[in-house]
């Protein structure tokens, strides 16, 4: 049995085997399934990084910034402000985390 797949650029009809079709899909969903894997990993360390931050800077934040409401870069600009007087901890988290 052929399928009709697509057309080409040229405009004839394009046509597959019902094999060669299903050969397509599963390399379309393989391929699906490995973006998706890395970008689920990308994730997950970028997540990693922010929550040693958070832990290397807790006390710093308590120190400088702690009236500071969260939200749009509000502490990572306070913490800025106050750099020189960071832990070294903290400032090798800061500077391994630049901002988005």
């Amino acid at each position: 049995m052929v399928q009709r797949f697509g057309r080409a650029a040229s405009g004839p009809v394009v046509r597959f085997s019902h094999r060669t079709a299903v050969y397509v899909r599963a390399g379309l969903a393989a391929a699906s399934l490995i973006a998706l894997l890395v970008l689920f990993l990308s994730q997950a360390s970028a997540g990693d990084a922010r929550s040693e931050a958070k832990q290397a800077c807790k006390a710093d934040y308590s120190r400088f910034c702690a009236g500071t409401m969260p939200g749009s870069g509000r502490i990572r600009k306070c913490l800025g402000d106050n750099y020189a007087s960071l832990s070294a901890g903290c400032k090798q988290a800061f500077d391994a985390n630049p901002p988005k």
